[in-house]
């Protein structure tokens, strides 16, 4: 009889262990998905990315030239360093905000329509660098857009996926506090029950944040996809917003680990 409570105390525990994990990962792609609130911090971190600023500089620049020839005049190489540069300004980093909103939408399925990025301050800072002394050619350059229209099927999005989440968040979340629970009380080793759930509880914190933490950023820099290099920064950013929650499941595993020591 002891034996069958324990094989079914192990069984309960695993699944239990599993729906945790969901929980955790769950939560953690719906907090990356989400930049209300935080736009400002978002634009100005992923805008500090070179990949990503490069690849809104070729974006720009490249829409920029083939609607208005006369940009032709002036060097590829010296419209892409003026964007780039210009893209620090805290004003062309304030009207970017926009375009965190609409890849945010667009992440989580709210919105399927284009995304323009640049604008007039973007105009007005690259006329600065390119022309800070000669008002007729800042002026011209003032008075291009600078800005480029992302079609909606070159940015991946997880709408679908995401309306999911809210549910498996609360079914996950209940099962497995239910299952890990019963896990216990079934266990005839509930010491070692306790710390099987601390370590886990930092292991697979450990994993995700690994996985959500460094797979944007790895996959940054080998997109080709100018656009998807775009969307890759900001989440490489917005992951950063799930460090409070893999810091409480790591500390209550630890503390998990500890109590089954103590007692």
């Amino acid at each position: 009889m002891r034996f069958f409570r324990q094989r079914v105390a192990g069984v309960l525990l695993v699944i239990g262990l599993f729906l945790a994990w969901v929980c955790l990962t769950s939560v953690v792609i719906r907090q990356s998905l989400q930049l209300s609130g935080q736009v400002s911090t978002y634009t100005t971190a992923a805008l500090e990315n070179p990949a990503v600023r490069s690849a809104v500089s070729d974006l720009i620049v490249t829409s920029a030239i083939s609607s208005n020839p006369v940009l032709a005049q002036i060097p590829t190489a010296i419209l892409i360093s003026a964007v780039n540069r210009g893209l620090t300004e805290p004003l062309v980093v304030s009207e970017f905000g926009n375009v965190a909103i609409q890849i945010q939408q667009h992440l989580i399925g709210l919105n399927s329509g284009p995304i323009v990025i640049g604008g007039p301050e973007l105009s007005s800072a690259v006329a600065q660098i390119i022309a800070p002394n000669n008002q007729d050619v800042k002026k011209l350059i003032e008075s291009i857009p600078f800005s480029f229209t992302i079609a909606n099927s070159s940015i991946p999005s997880f709408g679908r996926y995401y309306r999911w989440l809210s549910s498996t968040i609360k079914f996950s979340l209940s099962a497995s506090g239910l299952l890990l629970v019963a896990s216990l009380l079934l266990s005839a080793k509930k010491k070692s029950t306790i710390r099987k759930i601390g370590i886990w509880l930092v292991g697979f914190s450990l994993f995700d944040g690994a996985l959500f933490w460094l797979l944007p950023k790895y996959l940054l820099p080998h997109l080709q996809n100018n656009a998807g290099k775009i969307a890759a920064g900001f989440l490489a950013v917005s992951a950063g917003a799930a460090e409070p929650i893999y810091i409480g499941v790591i500390g209550s595993g630890i503390v998990l680990a500890i109590i089954s020591f103590l007692f």
